[in-house]
């Protein structure tokens, strides 16, 4: 696609998408912004959409170099033909008009003057060379996804779902599809996982030099659900293995060794050195167990659970008899684990409500 009367000159790849909405400056729309430099002034530096001339400077300069105004210190661009320089003059002109303070015009039967009627018509030579009007029509098409799916405002933070736009829009895939039901639960979700598994190779190769140590904690869901977690904790750094539903059986110290050996045994008994629960008896017990099966895996109490469980009996209603002392200095203790279960327990039930989960 060609860019003015030169033939040789072509729209960059790097073009950011244009969005006239800075009325003091507008003509940031029309260069790429590289890096604010920080030193004041709101100097920043860009490079020429037109020309991709790197600049470092402030908008005054990028107004002169645009709209091609000698004396301001900034050489002008040569791409900027007479057709483009009536648009851009054009654009600053609406934009100061936009905040100059609102008067009730008389009413008149003049006719439209032709900047009208091209603002009206968005048929302006800059408007179609960067395809203002697809680009808006895309930003609806994408939040009414977002709206009709009741999908979290939260995903537009995600950096794959900015990758994957950005992708699309350098890349010349005419035709394209997005994925179908299908594919995303079947065949993309295994490369996913094939993917995945190989980001997690160089640190699963550093167990048996280093040693790996087990972590198993146990939570309930929204869905009300007991589930035990167990997590790969080494010098590369921690992997989630999997989770185990324990809503239909007895959780004994028995079916506790069970499971903790069952994932010994998945990351190799030679790489496991140490396994880590809570403190409960059963888990106690547990461990108790898996260090007379393997002589060289030792269990070791959670201190952060340990240490919760010492805060808490501090305030504990049985023990501040003759010790008001200690109760009236750190009885925030308990109204802050009563605050926080309750906000979690609020938070989990109003994902549930939504569907979230």
């Amino acid at each position: 696609m060609s860019f003015g009367s030169d033939s040789s000159f072509r729209i960059p790849s790097n073009f950011g998408s244009l969005e006239f909405q800075d009325d003091h400056a507008p003509l940031w729309a029309f260069v790429t912004i590289k890096d604010k430099l920080g030193d004041g002034g709101g100097n920043k530096l860009w490079s020429c959409n037109f020309c991709a001339k790197v600049v470092k400077n402030s908008y005054s300069r990028v107004k002169a170099q645009l709209l091609r105004i000698s004396g301001a210190g900034v050489a002008l661009c040569p791409k900027v033909t007479p057709e483009y320089l009536a648009d851009l003059k054009r654009i600053c002109e609406e934009a100061e008009n936009k905040i100059k303070p609102k008067t009730i015009p008389l009413p008149s039967a003049a006719p439209a003057t032709l900047s009208q009627k091209r603002k009206k018509k968005g048929s302006g030579t800059l408007e179609r060379a960067f395809n203002v009007d697809e680009r808006n029509q895309l930003r609806a098409e994408i939040a009414r996804m977002f709206y009709s799916a009741g999908l979290s405002f939260h995903l537009a933070r995600n950096p794959y779902y900015v990758s994957s736009y950005s992708f699309a829009a350098n890349h010349n895939l005419s035709g394209f599809l997005p994925p179908s039901y299908n594919a995303l639960r079947t065949s993309l979700l295994q490369q996913e996982r094939s993917h995945i598994e190989r980001l997690l190779q160089p640190i699963k190769s550093l167990w048996l030099i280093k040693g790996v140590t087990l972590v198993s904690d146990g939570w309930t869901d929204v869905q009300r659900r007991p589930l035990i977690n167990f997590m790969a904790v080494s010098e590369g750094g921690p992997i989630f293995l999997k989770a185990v539903d324990g809503s239909k059986v007895y959780k004994d110290k028995h079916y506790m060794a069970s499971i903790i050996k069952d994932v010994i045994n998945e990351v190799g008994p030679k790489n496991v050195v140490q396994i880590i629960t809570d403190n409960a008896l059963v888990c106690k017990a547990a461990g108790m167990l898996i260090e007379a099966e393997f002589h060289h895996v030792f269990w070791t109490p959670c201190v952060v659970h340990t240490l919760n469980l010492a805060l808490k009996n501090i305030c504990a209603a049985r023990n501040i008899d003759g010790n008001e002392n200690v109760f009236n200095e750190c009885h925030w203790i308990t109204l802050l684990v009563d605050d926080a279960s309750f906000y979690q327990d609020f938070h989990n039930d109003s994902l549930y409500e939504i569907g979230y989960f």
